[in-house]
């Protein structure tokens, strides 16, 4: 049972890259090197993690790492942030709520600093400003009101 728990992480990471390429391949245009479709970065992004989990898997079976216990802090941490983005971003704005969401899940960390967990918060808004505004032009409500 250990071993099945020790190897669940790559085969679901296995199973979501291979749902995300075969989605990739069978219903979206791939286009060509030069003018790439819509499906192209898909099954890219599909390959990828499929190489990955694949990685991860061998590397498992070679060298078997003990099962820990959940540190349900942890887990709650993690939901805690899930849920502050969801229930944020409707009311402030995408980057407001990314900066609540990595408030909230940085909370569980043990020993560390609040300083460091405001200016972790401010860098991951503003990289998610900078690739998904910027660099992809990708048109969502920002800052609610601005």
């Amino acid at each position: 049972m250990r071993r099945l728990i020790s190897h669940l992480g790559p085969l679901l990471m296995l199973g979501a890259g291979l749902i995300f390429a075969i989605g990739a391949m069978t219903s979206l245009e791939l286009g060509s090197l030069r003018r790439m479709g819509p499906g192209a970065f898909p099954l890219l992004v599909g390959g990828l993690l499929c190489l990955l989990a694949l990685i991860g898997l061998v590397q498992n079976l070679r060298h078997p790492i003990p099962v820990q216990a959940a540190d349900p802090m942890a887990v709650i941490g993690v939901a805690g942030g899930v849920a502050a983005f969801a229930l944020f971003t409707p009311l402030a704005g995408v980057l407001p709520a990314t900066a609540l969401a990595v408030l909230v899940t940085g909370t569980v960390i043990p020993g560390f600093r609040w300083s460091h967990r405001i200016a972790l918060a401010i860098g991951v808004a503003l990289a998610v400003w900078l690739i998904f505004v910027l660099g992809l032009g990708i048109p969502f409500i920002a800052i609610r009101g601005l």
